[in-house]
């Protein structure tokens, strides 16, 4: 159970950081990527594992020939997968760095893609 801090605690707690940053900006920095990294990972093994649970419980479903094994089996395979994408997703955004030109790049991709498919599919 996590309890809020109060308005003061808020203010300190942003003081000691701000005082952090202006110390140490290259400590800071560095605690920061380690911190969203180790989450990324953790979140991978989290997915790892619950691939392999949802591997195993497919298994269970041949050899049982309940549908709902297999439906529980399934989700918890998709499961798996999504935290293992999104995990490798945040580890290699930290890799490269922000960049802010990348949502323009995939837009215009995108609208690309999308005049070609008007055209091909275009009745004339």
């Amino acid at each position: 159970m996590t309890v809020p801090l109060s308005e003061r605690e808020q203010q300190i707690l942003e003081q000691i950081e701000k005082d952090l940053y202006q110390e140490d900006p290259r400590f800071a920095r560095d605690v920061r990527k380690r911190s969203s990294r180790s989450r990324d990972i953790v979140r991978a093994r989290w997915g790892a594992g619950l691939f392999v649970l949802g591997l195993v419980t497919l298994f269970a479903f041949f050899i049982s020939s309940a549908v709902i094994v297999g439906v529980v089996a399934f989700a918890t395979m998709v499961a798996g997968i999504v935290l293992v994408a999104g995990s490798v997703r945040g580890v290699a955004a930290a890799r490269r760095g922000p960049d802010p030109s990348a949502r323009e790049r995939a837009t215009h991709a995108f609208s690309r893609w999308e005049d070609n498919l008007k055209k091909r599919y275009r009745k004339d």
